[in-house]
């Protein structure tokens, strides 16, 4: 490497250079990868949209068999294993109604059972979780 000043400046003409080269690399890349990118969420949005409309057809075709229209083999087997699962989408709703209204149930129990609880010697309120009373010291149930 040379010291004098021609060599400073070509060191330094080289080094700009090679940023330049780089950032111009940079650049193109960053545009292919955009251009790229575009591409890919434009594929997807066609993608969503097509499985949208098989959806539709599949519920157009699935209205019509609930109207008893018959249709090719295969067609009905799969009606009737998206009927298989509609009971059984139905089935689960009903067991969280059930869980809920048991837990509804349960949550009215205590409470009532909490704000009616009175000791049977003194009358003082007691809370569900105490065994004795506070006031009288009798043993509450």
């Amino acid at each position: 490497m040379s010291q004098g000043p021609d060599g400073r400046k070509d060191l330094w003409s080289r080094l700009g250079h090679t940023i330049r080269s780089g950032a111009e690399t940079i650049v193109q890349e960053t545009k292919d990868l955009t251009k790229t990118g575009k591409f890919r969420v434009e594929l997807m949005s066609l993608e969503n949209e097509r499985d949208r409309k098989y959806e539709d057809i599949g519920r157009s075709a699935h209205a019509l068999h609930k109207k008893e229209i018959p249709f090719p083999a295969e067609l009905s087997e799969l009606f009737a294993a998206v009927d298989l699962v509609e009971h059984r989408i139905e089935e689960k709703r009903q067991e969280i109604e059930s869980v809920r209204a048991a837990e509804a149930k349960d949550k009215a129990e205590a409470e009532a059972a909490e704000s009616k609880s009175f000791c049977p010697q003194c009358g003082a309120k007691v809370t569900g979780g105490d065994v004795f009373c506070s006031k009288c010291g009798t043993r509450v149930v």
